[in-house]
């Protein structure tokens, strides 16, 4: 990821933050959880969707995440 994308999911995590009444740090932890728990599904699709999902190491970090559904929102909308 380049500095924009970084500045684009800083941006991100700030909304949600706000709209949760947390701080950017708790939200980060709240995706982190939920990837540690997304990632461990024996699920076959959900385990197709982490395989193809675009990252630069094996796991994605929640920036990549973050930056990529809202991508992938942003094209479908």
């Amino acid at each position: 990821m380049n500095d924009k994308n970084t500045y684009s999911v800083d941006k991100y995590l700030k909304i949600i933050a706000e709209k949760e009444g947390i701080t950017k740090e708790e939200v980060q932890q709240e995706i982190g959880r939920a990837v540690s728990i997304a990632l461990k599904s024996p699920d076959p699709q959900m385990q197709l969707f982490w395989t193809d999902f675009p990252c630069e190491n094996d796991t994605p970090t929640i920036e990549e995440i973050i930056y990529h559904l809202a991508e992938k929102f942003a094209k479908e909308s």
